[in-house]
């Protein structure tokens, strides 16, 4: 008499030549990201704007090489227009942040020497603490201070000198966006063709999953930064800190990265502002990092489970674990795992 249902056998082994292969996959497309990452991109782009391409067609007779080669290019051009004004914004900062810092170095160095001077009372105030020389170790790295922010300048002088590759990178990018998008028909026919007529319909239920898949992932993390950087570009604005839509968009950014994430943003300014004995500035981020990180942690399964399908119980474990195992790695992979799982089942393959 057998113990384990055979239905169940079948169905295990499925579940682990899904897993293997789905894991293989992914860890090829991640080795080799640098090197096929303006065809992957570009694919992306293609298929996202083929629709439009197929309706300029259809309704207003445009040839459709001519309409996907103005689409590549407009879309390329906002990626390269987007990332170019992100950095700029960054570099100009940074210069503005350096120049800030070696003008007013004597004035730094004294305010970091006074903090350590009062932590070094609070200290000797407290028993059994070991001796600690805090003023010592505070004017040892404030040193460092401009010396941190010309190797962050120097970082994006180098990537500056990348240039070339670059715009290998753009040029590429465009071409196979280009050509992905004009013969995206043939290729999907002769993808089609491997299949048998019963599996031609699965796959092509998948394709449409998966496509589904992405713009509800993209949208979903859309409005999770989006929150962030409205909530923290106001934050900063209404207590007019310099940097406010530069901070506020890297912090939008920096909301991907798991626990780090905000903290970067906040923290400092959190601890400056108490330091200075500014407490209504301080306390008033302390709040807004909680809401902003609670309304996250509320949103974040919600959002993605409703735009891509899945069970927010799933959608969670998926980033919990994904965050204890590789970070924002992790995260996509552990969701594209339950993703793909859900997709397979839909179209009766797992």
């Amino acid at each position: 008499m057998n113990v384990i249902d055979n239905k169940f056998i079948k169905v295990l082994k499925k579940n682990m030549i899904f897993i293997l292969v789905y894991t293989t996959v992914f860890i090829l497309i991640y080795k080799t990201f640098h090197y096929i990452s303006p065809f992957l991109v570009g694919g992306i782009i293609a298929f996202l704007i083929n629709p439009i391409s197929e309706k300029l067609r259809y309704k207003f007779n445009i040839n459709k090489g001519i309409s996907t080669l103005v689409l590549s290019f407009i879309a390329v051009i906002i990626f390269v227009v987007l990332a170019g004004l992100l950095i700029m914004a960054g570099i100009d900062s940074l210069l503005e942040f350096v120049n800030n810092t070696v003008n007013n170095y004597d004035y730094i160095s004294d305010f970091i020497s006074n903090i350590a001077i009062k932590l070094n009372l609070y200290l000797e105030q407290l028993e059994n603490i070991p001796s600690i020389n805090i003023e010592f170790l505070m004017q040892k790295y404030s040193t460092n201070i401009v010396s941190i922010a010309k190797r962050l300048l120097e970082s994006f002088v180098n990537f500056l000198g990348s240039i070339p590759y670059i715009s290998i990178f753009i040029i590429t990018l465009f071409i196979s966006t280009y050509f992905i998008a004009k013969d995206i028909d043939k290729i999907e026919y002769s993808f089609y063709n491997m299949f048998s007529e019963p599996t031609k319909t699965k796959v092509k239920n998948i394709k449409r999953e998966i496509m589904k898949s992405i713009l509800g992932y993209i949208k979903a993390y859309a409005i999770l930064m989006g929150i962030t950087f409205i909530v923290t570009w106001l934050s900063l604005r209404i207590f007019d800190i310099p940097y406010s839509m530069t901070l506020g968009i890297i912090a939008g950014l920096l909301d991907l990265i798991p626990f780090l994430g905000i903290v970067v943003i906040y923290l400092p300014f959190i601890l400056y502002y108490f330091i200075v004995k500014n407490y209504l500035i301080s306390i008033t981020f302390i709040v807004v990092f909680a809401l902003l990180s609670l309304l996250r942690q509320v949103l974040e399964p919600k959002l993605v489970s409703t735009n891509i399908g899945i069970s927010p119980l799933s959608t969670l474990a998926a980033i919990f674990i994904g965050i204890q195992v590789k970070g924002m790695i992790g995260i996509v992979f552990f969701l594209g795992l339950t993703i793909m799982h859900q997709i397979l089942k839909k179209v009766d393959i797992l």
